[in-house]
C-alpha cells in the first residue's frame, strides 16, 4: 500500500512534513516548540556552515532525503572540510530523482541543519519509530546503536514485542520503557491525525521528548516484514481498521 500510496500526488502538508526544516514551525504549532531539538543553523551552501560555532556536540543533517546523517560528538577534532564535501554532494542531489522517487521529497529545497546532538554526546540516543495508522499508533520501532550495531526491535504499543522480524535485526533484550512513553504517545497521535498513515519518529533526553522527523513511505515502502501475513495485517489496518491479530503479538 506504500509504494501505490507513493504513486498518487501529494497532498501539500506531505512536502511540508517531509521536509526536516518546514517541519519545525508545523510541530511547534501542533505539540509545542519545547518538543524541538536546538537548532543551531541553517544553510543552502555548504560553504555557509560555521562548524567552528558550535561548542558542544552536534549532528548535521540534510533537510531533503533520507541518509544524510553526520554525527560530531567532539567538535573539537571534526574535520571541517570533509563535513563539507559531504554536505555539497547532499545539496547537489534531488533526493526524489535520485532515490526511489519518493513524492514526498518531490520539488524540496537542499538544505542542511545543524542541531543539538542529544544526550551524553558520546553515542546516537534510541530513536523511537511509530507506525501510526488514522490518527493511533499500532507499532512502535525501537531503533538502538544505530550507526554502530544496529538493532531494530518491532514493539506493540503496550510494549511487548511482535512475533515478526524486518531488515534489521532485533535486541536481545526487551529495551526499557522510556520515561516520556505516554507523552511519546499522545504527540504521536497528534502529528499522525493528518494523514492516514506516518511514522512519527521521537528521542527521549531524561523524560523529555523531542521530535525526529515525519516519514510518508519508510523504507521507501519497499521493506518487507516477516512473516508476509503481518504486512497483509497492517494493509487491513489501514483499510478497514481491523485490529493487528492477536497471534503477531507476544504478550509472555
Amino acid at each position: 500500500m506504500l509504494a501505490r500510496k507513493n504513486l498518487a500526488e501529494q497532498p501539500e502538508l506531505v512536502h511540508i512534513t517531509a521536509d526536516k526544516y518546514r517541519v519545525r514551525e508545523h510541530v511547534a504549532d501542533r505539540i509545542g516548540a519545547e518538543h524541538l531539538i536546538p537548532l543551531l543553523q541553517v544553510v543552502e551552501r555548504a560553504e555557509d556552515l560555521d562548524l567552528a560555532a558550535p561548542e558542544r556536540p552536534y549532528v548535521v543533517k540534510g533537510t531533503h532525503g533520507c541518509d544524510m546523517t553526520i554525527l560530531v560528538p567532539h567538535p573539537d577534532a571534526a574535520d571541517h572540510a570533509g563535513i563539507r564535501a559531504k554536505v555539497a554532494r547532499w545539496l547537489r542531489t534531488d533526493f526524489f530523482r535520485h532515490g526511489w522517487r519518493e513524492r514526498p521529497y518531490k520539488g524540496l529545497t537542499p538544505r542542511a541543519v545543524v542541531e543539538d546532538f542529544l544526550g551524553d554526546g558520546t553515542k546516537a540516543p534510541n530513536d523511537y519509530k511509530f507506525f501510526v495508522f488514522h490518527g493511533e499508533p499500532a507499532m512502535v520501532v525501537v531503533d538502538q546503536n544505530r550507526f554502530v550495531a544496529h538493532t531494530s526491535t518491532m514493539l506493540h504499543p503496550d510494549w511487548v514485542p511482535f512475533r515478526i522480524s524486518g531488515r534489521f535485526g532485533q535486541a536481545e533484550a526487551l529495551p526499557p520503557k522510556p520515561a516520556g512513553y505516554e507523552r511519546m504517545l499522545e504527540i504521536a497521535r497528534t502529528l499522525g491525525k493528518d494523514f492516514t498513515f506516518a511514522r512519527i519518529d521521537l528521542y527521549d533526553h531524561d523524560g523529555q521528548v523531542y521530535f525526529g522527523e515525519i516519514t510518508h513511505n519508510p523504507g521507501g515502502g519497499l521493506v518487507r516484514l516477516r512473516p508476509r501475513e503481518f504486512d497483509l495485517a497492517l494493509g487491513e489496518l489501514w483499510r478497514n481498521g481491523t485490529p493487528i491479530p492477536e497471534r503477531f503479538i507476544d504478550r509472555g
